[in-house]
């Protein structure tokens, strides 16, 4: 028997007695002590059930150091402790941080990977007495990475982008990734997380096969995978922990199973349907309505944040016009003032706002410098409230007028095609207030830098010849660009220009006759890609793959070895030979139909795997095993049997 009662020697004889007298020979009780005790020596108990650390006295199990590292943490994380079950995408990202220090955390919008996150630090806290960081990408984390300490672990939010694909993240990443596996090799923990369908973008750039552990040890959190035994748990736990009134979850109480079946089941979601604040005025009555509550969730939280008055609005436009992290307390400066008057409000009583919508819509928390921020309480707020301000052409003047160059190419989407996940969209009527505040990229930007990009993927043909009339002076000189004509940002600025009419011809024939003196001198691969199709004409194109049948294929071999030769480097194994992969893997696209010439494609790439076979490389190091070995996996809870799992929801509201 567990009990969290005091037993005495007493009650022990009394009760083994009573057990007696009704048939077992045998009977055990396990008080309060007993359990405090295997919560304080068994680490593994505290990483499969993370809630007990909220139970006990952190200074058993950690150093004074760690120890205000851990209430920090969970500070932040008393309602998550709260609500928290541990899934399946738990479990297997707990396995992963500890056998072999890396993972990488998948899933939808909503769908826990923040929560799971912090989880996983609290028991690094715990476990390895690791310092944990939260870093914002590859450079901040090796600058702060020791390699004479291995008890680190750095967390790495949406790593490649918070809302859709950021390009130079992802270029950062597979600039430093060697020196990250390293960090992981000699003992640092590494946490990633990231949206499913911006990894899916990311992940062509990212040259899995040079880094196993990216492959292996990714973690996806598929809502569809959830047990329903899982949605139950998760759903009870949240309204059990929110703030709507017993007789709302008593008429709600009957369609619970149901709501916790539905398709698109998020565990945000659940958060949100168990606090006031996120129901509509009207309510929900009925399956049919809670139902549509997740299976349309965006849909309700804008008609929520639209029924906010002004002041908490402003809050929440203060944070968005931070870039999602404002320093507390409230002290706008100029331009923040201006959007809370806009608003129809004042900086008074927004400041007092922000303890009002704390909690559901803001959280506070602690960076790296030491201030207090107030931040979105979860990206899918963020992007509910654009949404929200987008559809008052009015107020989305304000905004853009208030936004930086920085903040301008992040959250806007100025007519570009397939965005999934953009936060505002901005009308044609209002470029004229955009064009001349995006500046000609710097020429220090990669090929993805966040300004060339916009540019190029979320602009309206129509924006793009704007923009193009309002820079025409800088546009020769767009068609200097130097080798690696991939890293560059021009080329594929300049094809998409070229595709909106934007561009002079004289430009363009510059920009074309560069790739082609690169293509057939210096081997660069580009010429193939589909990003610069848009600059050359057909006579043109046909002529490049002219050149490099003739000038190229016949000595492609000694060409590849004047290339490798030529290269004085840094670079990785991997990394020295992917140009001349990359050029035959150009030449076999755009020759699918000679077999001669796949062929010939195929000896180049056996010459080049050779010459790589008879490099001498130091094999990677395997990573430093924890010395702890891996308990059996604990089986989920289940609810078995007819009962109702929702019957006591309302007790206590």
């Amino acid at each position: 028997m567990l009990t969290n009662l005091r037993v005495t020697g007493r009650t022990q004889a009394w009760f083994a007695e009573e057990v007696r007298k009704r048939g077992p020979q045998v009977a055990a009780i396990l008080p309060g002590t007993w359990i405090c005790t295997q919560i304080e020596k068994n680490w593994n108990l505290r990483r499969y059930v993370p809630r007990v650390y909220g139970l006990g006295d952190l200074t058993t199990i950690l150093d004074e150091r760690r120890m205000r590292q851990a209430r920090a943490l969970l500070t932040s994380l008393t309602r998550e402790l709260e609500t928290f079950v541990p899934t399946g995408a738990y479990r297997g990202a707990s396995d992963a941080i500890t056998d072999r220090g890396f993972v990488l955390l998948l899933g939808e919008p909503a769908s826990g990977k923040s929560t799971i996150a912090a989880m996983l630090c609290m028991t690094a806290l715990d476990n390895w007495q690791c310092d944990v960081m939260r870093v914002d990408g590859p450079d901040e984390l090796l600058a702060h990475w020791n390699p004479d300490d291995p008890r680190q672990m750095f967390w790495v939010d949406d790593a490649f982008g918070s809302i859709r694909h950021e390009p130079h993240l992802t270029d950062a990443w597979v600039r430093r990734m060697p020196e990250v596996m390293a960090a992981v090799g000699h003992g640092a923990r590494v946490l990633m997380t990231s949206r499913d369908y911006i990894y899916r973008e990311a992940r062509p750039r990212m040259k899995e096969y040079a880094f196993p552990r990216l492959r292996e040890q990714q973690v996806v959190i598929d809502i569809t995978d959830l047990s329903i035994s899982e949605r139950e748990q998760i759903l009870y736990n949240h309204l059990k922990a929110g703030d709507q009134p017993a007789a709302v979850l008593d008429e709600w109480r009957p369609h619970l199973r149901a709501v916790a079946a539905a398709t698109r089941f998020q565990p945000e979601v659940a958060r949100r349907l168990s606090l006031q604040d996120f129901v509509p005025a009207s309510g929900l009555r009925g399956e049919a309505a809670l139902v549509s509550y997740f299976e349309h969730p965006s849909e309700f939280l804008v008609d929520v944040l639209d029924g906010l008055d002004p002041a908490q609005r402003a809050a929440l436009a203060a944070v968005y016009l931070s870039g999602g992290e404002l320093v507390a307390p409230f002290e706008p400066d100029e331009r923040l003032t201006a959007a809370v008057t806009a608003l129809g409000t004042t900086v008074a009583e927004t400041a007092r706002a922000f303890s009002a919508i704390e909690g559901t819509f803001l959280s506070q928390g602690v960076r790296a410098d030491g201030n207090t921020v107030w931040r979105f309480h979860h990206p899918t707020i963020r992007e509910g409230f654009a949404a929200s301000v987008a559809r008052d052409i009015s107020t989305l003047s304000v905004y853009l007028e208030g936004m930086t160059v920085d903040e301008l190419v992040a959250q806007l989407d100025c007519g570009g095609p397939n965005q999934r996940g953009t936060l505002v969209q901005v009308p044609p009527a209002m470029y004229p207030l955009v064009v001349p505040r995006v500046p000609v990229p710097e020429r220090r930007e990669w090929s993805r830098g966040p300004r060339a990009w916009f540019l190029q993927t979320r602009c309206s043909d129509e924006f793009l010849r704007m923009w193009a009339d309002a820079h025409e002076d800088a546009l020769p000189g767009m068609a200097e660009f130097g080798m690696m004509v991939d890293a560059m940002w021009e080329p594929a600025l300049l094809s998409r220009l070229n595709e909106a009419a934007a561009l002079p011809e004289d430009v363009r024939r510059t920009a074309v006759e560069r790739i082609v003196e690169y293509s057939i001198d210096d081997l660069d691969p580009a010429w193939a890609d589909s990003s610069l199709a848009g600059l050359f004409t057909e006579d043109e194109r046909a002529d490049l793959r002219r050149r490099v049948e003739e000038e190229v294929l016949p000595e492609l071999e000694k060409r590849i070895d004047v290339l490798v030769d030529s290269i004085v480097s840094d670079m990785t194994k991997e990394e020295l030979y992917q140009t001349p992969r990359d050029y035959v893997a150009a030449i076999r696209s755009s020759f699918p139909e000679r077999p001669d010439i796949l062929r010939l494609c195929d000896r180049a790439e056996e010459h080049i795997n050779d010459r790589a076979s008879n490099d001498e490389d130091e094999d990677e190091q395997p990573a430093e095993s924890s010395g702890l070995a891996a308990p059996d996996r604990l089986a989920s809870a289940s609810v078995v049997g007819p009962r109702d799992p929702f019957e006591d929801v309302a007790a206590g509201h």
